[in-house]
């Protein structure tokens, strides 16, 4: 999932996948944060998705991997 959710970035915003992969690394960093402050809520992952320029289907990523 993680090699279509790259693509879907780099569709979005016209960036390269490197540039991409650290969008992605850095909005898990920032949900992480916000778990481990337990401030997290329920619309974050679906922020994170629009931050990326994602469809709310890839929500389920982020949760998986926070």
């Amino acid at each position: 999932m993680a090699h279509s959710i790259i693509d879907g970035i780099c569709s979005s915003c016209s960036c390269t996948r490197k540039q991409a992969e650290e969008y992605l690394e850095d909005e898990i960093r920032n949900l992480r944060e916000l778990r481990d402050l337990d401030d997290l809520r329920s619309g974050d992952m679906e922020v994170a998705c629009d931050n990326l320029g994602l469809e709310h289907d890839y929500v389920e990523y982020f949760i998986e991997n926070i």
